[in-house]
């Protein structure tokens, strides 16, 4: 498809749900609120597009884009998360509002973060997250579970893909992680209310780039099912079109792994 069909058809939210929306590889050239509380989206050579604010679930955009002050206030204040991307796809930063105030979510997260034995239990957890993940999509790529394929699985992945495609798969698979990253960041955001605590609340922590890790082996199982890998030119449309046709399965493998996340703090600080 081509990068304006896709670039519009990802702007044409449904009135029923809220949807992300993509502003990072199209015409779009600046991001406002009307009056009426509507995004309102300039773009070049392009009718301007008007979106109820509640229609977006989280925007992704260029570090190019226009965004103004009052557009990304709102954002903050309904809780959706602005992702800025660069040209390569690759995440430069958040802005990140609070859905809610307090959470029990939160709570146990605050009371985790604060207490001396968070390294001595979320390591190992991660870790295990990690590798029941990479089992299971070894398991439905058809790749052996050898040690060396437990060990580095992206590699045995990869290759499996490779043996598949005839292609590399590092830029598709990338891409597929990123979307599913957004989307995590976003959903963490909203069931704590506090993104101050998802990274850099302890020296070194990130718990969106370790947890973005873990829901990003799924990317591979998508790829390795897909018919065919785009060119380069056409990843992003690709990437987009890939994981709104699987969003079921990406929002029950993100809910899973929060709902993971919030057992092995109900287990030690609740």
């Amino acid at each position: 498809m081509h990068n304006k069909t896709m670039h519009n058809r990802a702007l044409q939210i449904p009135a029923m749900n809220a949807l992300p929306l993509y502003l990072h590889n199209g015409s779009a050239l600046r991001l406002d609120l009307d009056a009426a509380q509507r995004l309102h989206i300039e773009r070049k050579d392009l009718p301007e597009r008007r979106i109820p604010l509640h229609h977006a679930s989280r925007i992704v955009c260029s570090s190019t884009l226009d965004i103004s002050a009052r557009a990304l206030m709102a954002c903050m204040k309904s809780g959706i998360p602005v992702a800025v991307v660069d040209p390569s796809g690759n995440t430069l930063g958040w802005c990140l509002g609070a859905r809610r105030k307090e959470t029990s979510l939160r709570q146990l997260l605050t009371h985790a973060l604060d207490d001396q034995a968070w390294p001595c239990h979320y390591p190992d957890w991660l870790q295990q997250q990690h590798a029941a993940v990479a089992a299971q999509t070894l398991l439905l790529c058809g790749v052996p579970t050898t040690a060396a394929a437990r060990n580095n699985p992206r590699a045995a992945l990869c290759n499996a893909h490779f043996v598949k495609h005839q292609r590399g798969c590092a830029q598709p698979v990338d891409a597929l992680t990123l979307l599913a990253q957004h989307e995590l960041a976003a959903k963490l955001t909203q069931e704590t209310g506090a993104p101050e605590l998802l990274a850099w609340h302890r020296p070194g922590l990130n718990l969106i780039e370790d947890l973005g890790k873990v829901i990003g082996l799924h990317a591979h199982t998508d790829l390795h099912h897909a018919p065919l890998l785009p060119e380069a030119d056409k990843l992003t449309p690709w990437a987009i079109r890939n994981y709104e046709r699987h969003a079921a399965h990406w929002q029950q493998r993100i809910g899973q792994l929060i709902y993971g996340f919030e057992q092995i703090l109900r287990c030690h600080w609740q």
